[in-house]
């Protein structure tokens, strides 16, 4: 166990849950509801006391450091906040890409209350938050112009792996916010004119509005795609039938002189080949003709170009 002396407040970073009760025989503060968090709850939790005033409370667990590739893949830790008292158990700080423990410290000792360190811990797992979410909006540009010069089922799946994942960032990023509401709730409104808690209520906001934003892109290339996908479908579909109906002739005719009846006169004609093929390409070019003047025709005929969508 740490402990950590800032100006008006202290910080015990505990890495051990049998450290806690030395903390609880040092404090005089009731831990046995934050006990039963550490032990039954392995995901986002919070629980807040305000019967006492003066003595009001806030704990919990949050995950943090989440990866995307697995399902279990992040790691937890678990916050007690009480007058000018805060106690983590389990946060390294170690393992976000950009923070040295002795960074944290230095931001946390400028921080005026147990809230405002509370809040420097929040702002740094943010960062790291927002760093990554800086990557994202590298692959989400790339997969704009996929979407142009590539369109094809493999970039269909590359955007719902995006969608996916702008979901798992935006479900880390949720219980930030509820965090930000419910030390409101705990400790007042007094907790707001402090700089920490300014600095990083704005840095939730922002980083809930990018993925909003982002999400917002994501169902716009749905969408696109959709509308794409359902023309060039329509296309194949008139193309076919268009195809159909020029075929039509020659295998109706043929369907007719193939058959094998003892009696076919046509079978005798001296020309009835000749006449058979010109009976045959004049009611395709009938068909064709009919189809080109109610403009059923369309744009079958054009060559498509490059990186266009529907031309």
């Amino acid at each position: 166990m740490k402990k950590y002396h800032m100006s008006n407040w202290i910080w015990y970073a505990v890495e051990k849950i049998e450290e806690i009760d030395q903390i609880e025989a040092e404090l005089q503060l009731p831990f046995e509801d934050w006990r039963k968090i550490i032990n039954d709850k392995k995901g986002n939790y919070l629980e807040m006391d305000t019967s006492m005033i003066g003595k009001e409370s806030l704990s919990g667990s949050l995950i943090y450091n989440r990866k995307i590739e697995e399902r279990g893949d992040y790691e937890l830790f678990y916050f007690f906040i009480c007058g000018n008292t805060l106690i983590t158990l389990d946060y390294h700080d170690d393992s976000l890409h950009l923070n040295e423990r002795t960074t944290i410290i230095k931001a946390a000792k400028n921080a005026t209350s147990s809230v405002d360190g509370f809040m420097v811990i929040l702002g740094n797992i943010m960062t790291d938050i927002l760093y990554h979410i800086d990557s994202y909006e590298e692959k989400l540009d790339e997969l704009i112009w996929d979407v142009k010069e590539k369109n094809s089922t493999k970039t269909l799946d590359k955007i719902y792996q995006s969608r996916h994942e702008i979901l798992i960032w935006k479900n880390v990023m949720m219980p930030f916010l509820e965090l930000k509401f419910a030390i409101e709730e705990a400790f007042g409104d007094d907790v707001k004119d402090g700089r920490d808690y300014k600095r990083v209520s704005k840095r939730i906001h922002r980083g809930l509005t990018l993925v909003n934003e982002y999400e917002k892109e994501l169902n716009n290339l749905v969408h696109f795609e959709e509308v794409v996908s359902q023309h060039r479908g329509n296309e194949i579909m008139k193309t076919l039938t268009v195809f159909t109906a020029l075929c039509t002739p020659i295998m109706a005719l043929g369907a007719l002189w193939g058959m094998n009846f003892k009696y076919m006169p046509e079978l005798d004609w001296k020309y009835g080949y000749v006449i058979s093929l010109s009976l045959i390409l004049l009611t395709t070019v009938i068909i064709y003709a009919y189809l080109k003047t109610r403009g059923w025709m369309g744009d079958l005929l054009r060559a498509k170009k490059k990186n266009s969508f529907f031309q």
